[in-house]
């Protein structure tokens, strides 16, 4: 069976970065006083393990601002309180290992036996042809909430799932799934969404990236020759994303708050088009700027492109240095150190598109209600729909 060609994340903490502000005691009571307050979890991951001859598992950690106290631990296939089954009562350490269902989504609620208790799911999901498939759910809110977990995902391409990643992803029930990518893309690399999602809506807009790149002279790929070359080029291409693709985004964030969900996002590498896509939805959610540029710099740890190219190869498809017409083959014609800038997933480029919008509009949300037509009741809407209580 054909390898996931997600980079091992045995020790990366990937599913989820919960800061929450902690209820510190007045420095004028008492050690038994300090110790009845409620625990407040700093911190909750869910992470794979994978070892040889030992059946695949999953290590969900925790730890406290302040002081320590037992967990129960619930496991469920959806986030939901009524479908949580407890596995584990009064643990007192900071971790708990449970057996990993390769079959299904997994979810596991940790509840301190004074304090709140969150869920947290893995951040990659465990797919053998997925690229760079995520979950935008765990992610602290400005307010001290969270991104509910199992509603929108961003990913890669999806051409190189397989049978069980189609049984996998049939159990999202995904309403939406929006394709970023163009007509070139999705003729070279489709996807067969219809073997997994045949009941969502499937949002594509129709352009040629040859087009694109063409009728903007500062994003000639001829024209790259160094790094500093690639990463003003990125940065320009960055700068007018949001409006080249607000069309398509304004459908999507229409679809979100009309409730349409689990939705989907994607384009080829999963992290330029979707990257945007995310930061806006994260940023609509009231997700801090700073997570959201961890998000967005999550790819440099998750996907490996060079596995990409081997899947492509194996599949009997030419490798895109060789097929002059693939959407991507400027790239691929680049100097090794130019073509490495747009692999990668440095932060200097998602901040180039924020601070394109704060000069245009003042802020990213300023973008998103005047250029996306997304009004304050869609907004509140969104939050509700989307973030915990």
């Amino acid at each position: 069976m054909m390898k996931n060609i997600i980079q091992s994340y045995k020790t990366i903490a990937l599913s989820s970065l919960l800061f929450i502000s902690a209820c510190n005691s007045p420095l004028e009571q008492t050690q038994q006083q300090t110790q009845q307050q409620p625990a407040s979890l700093s911190e909750l991951t869910l992470v794979a393990q994978e070892q040889p001859f030992l059946q695949d598992s999953l290590l969900v950690s925790w730890s406290f601002a302040e002081g320590n106290t037992p967990v129960d631990i619930f496991i469920a296939d959806a986030p939901d309180a009524s479908a949580k089954k407890l596995i584990a009562r009064g643990i007192t350490g900071n971790s708990y290992l449970l057996a990993r269902d390769t079959d299904q989504r997994q979810y596991v609620f940790v509840q301190p036996q004074q304090g709140e208790g969150h869920w947290v799911g893995e951040r990659v999901l465990p797919l053998q042809g997925g690229f760079n498939f995520r979950d935008l759910g765990g992610y602290a809110t400005t307010d001290g909430k969270h991104v509910k977990w199992g509603k929108i995902y961003r990913s890669g391409t999806m051409v190189d799932l397989t049978t069980d990643d189609y049984a996998y992803l049939g159990k999202l029930n995904l309403s939406v799934m929006c394709d970023f990518r163009s007509r070139e893309e999705l003729q070279h690399e489709p996807t067969a969404w219809q073997s997994f999602a045949p009941q969502a809506k499937y949002l594509v807009v129709d352009y040629s990236m040859r087009d694109l790149i063409s009728a903007e002279g500062a994003l000639r790929f001829d024209q790259v020759k160094t790094t500093a070359d690639a990463q003003a080029m990125f940065k320009e291409f960055y700068r007018q994303g949001p409006y080249r693709f607000k069309g398509q985004l304004s459908e999507m964030f229409d679809d979100l708050a009309a409730g349409k969900a689990p939705l989907a996002f994607n384009c080829s590498a999963g992290k330029d088009r979707t990257g945007m896509a995310a930061a806006l939805i994260l940023t609509a959610l009231d997700v801090p700027r700073n997570v959201v540029v961890e998000d967005y710099a999550l790819t440099e740890k998750v996907a490996d492109f060079g596995a990409r190219e081997q899947m492509r190869n194996a599949r009997n498809k030419p490798n895109i240095s060789d097929d002059k017409q693939a959407p991507h083959a400027g790239i691929a014609a680049m100097p090794v150190e130019a073509r490495q800038v747009f692999m990668g997933s440095d932060p200097m480029f998602i901040e180039a598109m924020f601070a394109e919008l704060e000069k245009n509009h003042g802020s990213a949300m300023n973008f998103i209600r005047e250029e996306l037509a997304v009004s304050e009741t869609e907004l509140q809407r969104l939050r509700e729909l989307y973030v915990t209580n």
